[in-house]
């Protein structure tokens, strides 16, 4: 793992480029100098074992193409004038209409994973009296960015999700529990996480959202960072606007229950612009469950 570069920034930047590309009417300024300085960085990310979302996959290419001139800055750019603007474009489009097809996937993908996600919620308010729903976000600071790349996310969720199969302490009194993985252009990797618990056993939900948090920290060490979904100023924007669907949800409170199921449903909302992963540990890695 690279540590000076920031993965997902360079995946992402990556991504922009190749669909500004693929959609330009003529050559932009400064392209084989952007393209090289694209390319130098990629190859210090690239892993061969890693999956990459389709628009990165011209990169590789390029990659293996120009891989005896990649320690040359000049060797490089020179390399890579010799071929046309027009020509690299064409490729350029081909791996960006690749990337709009899988993008529609993962869309149909998300929101069947809403629609299974607010079945088993609106199950579960039918079911108790009252629940205790907790949300928490889970990150890296950006002076950590550069020190995580998708290995270090995936093993640090493992960790997470096995303390959560594990119902133990603080996910003690736990009926429901749901997570989502995505990547943005300033929170870099993150995880949405919502938490469901038996509104007879817990109460405090900013207490266990802070506790989840730490703990983040802990698997992390002390690498990560957290926002608690429960504080004053947070809440107070949705419940001005009758919106809040979080904390304790009574079943005999039907806008309560709404809310909560529109909060649920956010968690893996498919319009959610440029959340996806580029890149992932292998093909089948979940970013839902």
């Amino acid at each position: 793992m690279n540590n000076i570069l920031n993965e997902s920034k360079v995946l992402i930047e990556i991504e922009n480029f190749v669909e500004e590309i693929a959609l330009a009417t003529k050559q932009p300024r400064n392209f084989y100098h952007t393209l090289t300085d694209l390319l130098i960085q990629f190859d210090q990310i690239y892993s061969v074992d890693f999956d990459y979302s389709a628009s990165i996959g011209v990169f590789i290419v390029l990659e293996l193409d120009f891989e005896a001139y990649l320690n040359d800055y000049d060797e490089l750019f020179y390399q890579l004038k010799q071929s046309s603007f027009k020509q690299l474009q064409r490729d350029f489009k081909r791996y960006y209409q690749r990337q709009k097809r899988q993008l529609r996937d993962h869309r149909y993908s998300e929101s069947k994973n809403t629609e299974q996600l607010v079945k088993r919620m609106q199950r579960i308010s039918e079911r108790y009296a009252r629940i205790l729903v907790v949300r928490v976000d889970l990150a890296y600071p950006l002076n950590f960015q550069d020190r995580v790349n998708i290995q270090t996310f995936n093993d640090d969720m493992r960790v997470l999700r096995r303390r959560l199969q594990n119902q133990d302490t603080i996910f003690k009194g736990l009926i429901e529990y749901a997570w989502a993985l995505e990547q943005g252009e300033e929170k870099g990797y993150h995880c949405h996480l919502l938490l469901v618990y038996k509104g007879s056993e817990r109460r405090n939900a900013y207490w266990l959202a802070n506790q989840v948090g730490k703990l983040w920290l802990r698997i992390t060490k002390d690498q990560g960072s957290y926002f608690n979904c429960h504080g004053t100023a947070y809440l107070k924007q949705f419940s001005d606007r009758k919106r809040l669907g979080i904390g304790m949800i009574h079943r005999n409170n039907p806008d309560e229950v709404k809310n909560m199921l529109d909060t649920v449903a956010y968690l893996v909302r498919p319009e959610k612009k440029a959340q996806h992963l580029r890149v992932k540990t292998k093909k089948c890695m979940r970013t839902f469950g």
